[in-house]
Formats: C-alpha cells, sequence, structure tokens
C-alpha cells in the first residue's frame, strides 16, 4: 500500500526545517512565506504538528540553542528520515502536478 500524503502543514513545515534549524515561531513564519500565504499555523497546530513529526522521527527537539537565542525557545531539526519523507512527498507532488497540467489543457472544440 502507498504511503498516505502527507498534511499540508507537514510537508511545509519539514520544508521550512530542510535548510536549517528553526524554533517555531520561526518555522510558522517560514511556512507562511513558503506557502504564499495559503498555510498558516496557529500555536495549536503548529506544535501539535511538530509533536507528530517528532512522533514519526521526521524531526527532532535540539538540546542545545543558538548562543543568541533564549533558552525559552525550542529548536527542531530534520532527520534523515524526515528529509526522505520530504523528497517522496516532493517526487509524489510533482508526478501530480504534470498529470493536472496534462487534463486541463483544453480540448480540440472546447470552449475556451
Amino acid at each position: 500500500m502507498a504511503d498516505a500524503a502527507l498534511k499540508a502543514s507537514h510537508f511545509y513545515i519539514l520544508l521550512a526545517l530542510s535548510v536549517e534549524d528553526r524554533h517555531g515561531l520561526a518555522i510558522a513564519r517560514d511556512v507562511q512565506a513558503l506557502s504564499d500565504g495559503r498555510v498558516r499555523l496557529w500555536p495549536a497546530t503548529l506544535y501539535g504538528s511538530l509533536e507528530e513529526l517528532r512522533d514519526r522521527r521526521w524531526i527532532e527537539e535540539l538540546s542545545e540553542h543558538p548562543a543568541d537565542e533564549s533558552e525559552r525557545r525550542r529548536y527542531y531539526r530534520l532527520t534523515r528520515a524526515g528529509r526522505h519523507a520530504l523528497a517522496a512527498e516532493a517526487e509524489h507532488m510533482s508526478h501530480v502536478a504534470r498529470l493536472a497540467r496534462s487534463r486541463v489543457r483544453p480540448r480540440s472544440g472546447e470552449a475556451r
């Protein structure tokens, strides 16, 4: 059986963490920017999603923080398994986009 598609929030969180380790607010801001404002993570959704991704071992919470940052912030890192899940979902999305583009082209004789 094929893996289920990732939730949009999970996909964008993994994408945000694919470049660098981030704390929750930075993840939420990056997700909003990456999605052109289509995905906005409120705190309950953000931290619930982070917990689900941690449970799947796709991200990990860091025990150390950058020296110039507050120790109250929790930082997260993408794991190898998370990077694999992100790559697999990106490949699936690419396939779906190609399929959609091939089907939305007007057929001959179809009104535009």
